[in-house]
């Protein structure tokens, strides 16, 4: 079994940096025009690569993980079962957002860069859902403890 809390700390590494990346987003208005800008790209590549990372991170590691460190076997499950289990354990609010998530990840890695409107939009949306996702790390680490705490 992994040690928690070797991928907490490349969840938080991804987390430090996303919002990093978040607050010099957001003191911009996102505009179509802005995408010109060579400093304002990068910034936006950083933030889509961190938000891809944690929720590539989260899923892959952190959630698997958690089910195991309760005893529950997770080797051969698909990945939606172990998104219904941990919305069944609170550990996550929604499989369904979570799911939500994803797709929002792979929007954003997928939209070509002429796509100017839609990539505006997606970024709007991943800033938002950002938020819900460091918050679904806090939740984790905070109920694990709890646990471990018993």
């Amino acid at each position: 079994m992994k040690n928690i809390n070797l991928i907490y700390n490349e969840i938080e590494k991804h987390k430090e940096r996303l919002e990093y990346a978040k607050n010099k987003i957001s003191r911009i208005e996102l505009n179509e025009e802005i995408l010109e800008n060579p400093e304002i790209i990068e910034t936006i590549d950083s933030f889509i690569f961190r938000f891809s990372k944690m929720q590539d991170t989260m899923g892959e590691k952190l959630f698997p993980l958690v089910l195991q460190m309760l005893g529950e076997e997770v080797r051969n499950k698909p990945f939606i079962d172990i998104l219904n289990r941990l919305e069944q354990l609170e550990f996550i609010p929604s499989a369904e957002e979570w799911k939500k998530l994803r797709e929002l990840r792979n929007n954003l890695t997928h939209t070509y860069p002429w796509e100017k409107e839609i990539l505006i939009n997606e970024i709007k949306e991943a800033l938002r859902y950002s938020e819900k996702m460091i918050n679904i790390f806090q939740h984790i680490k905070e109920k694990l403890q709890l646990r471990k705490n018993r």
